[in-house]
């Protein structure tokens, strides 16, 4: 009976493509942005507006998300970055202890809608 409470939580990352992870979490983020530039290209048309504002509008989006949310996850969690190892913070790469590549890795939710609220009132003034 005891061994039911014994629970080994090691879910797989992604999909392995031999000399590739494709995680499932950069999955997620190219599925979310596709598929809202998807919806909102239909409701653009029926609007009257350019798909050319659309993209526009998508690429700031996607900028504000991702730095919002990496800067986000430093400023609240890891602000001994900014003096330790700098470079991580927008690289992808760490350089301490040595230099190696490690991805993006942490983000934080909060920190994107920060990033993606200030990203709509500097288009708002700016159309």
């Amino acid at each position: 009976m005891i061994h039911t409470l014994n629970m080994v939580w090691n879910p797989s990352e992604g999909i392995d493509l031999g000399f590739f992870l494709l995680r499932f979490y950069s999955l997620s983020w190219v599925l979310a942005f596709g598929l809202g530039w998807y919806v909102m290209k239909p409701i653009f048309m029926r609007e009257n507006e350019s798909v050319d504002s659309l993209d526009k509008l998508f690429l700031y989006t996607l900028v504000a998300t991702m730095l919002g949310a990496r800067l986000g996850h430093v400023i609240f969690y890891e602000p001994e970055l900014f003096s330790n190892d700098a470079w991580s913070i927008l690289l992808p790469i760490k350089t301490e202890p040595t230099l190696h590549f490690t991805g993006f890795a942490g983000l934080a939710s909060h920190g994107a809608a920060i990033g993606i609220i200030i990203t709509m009132f500097y288009i708002q003034r700016r159309v």
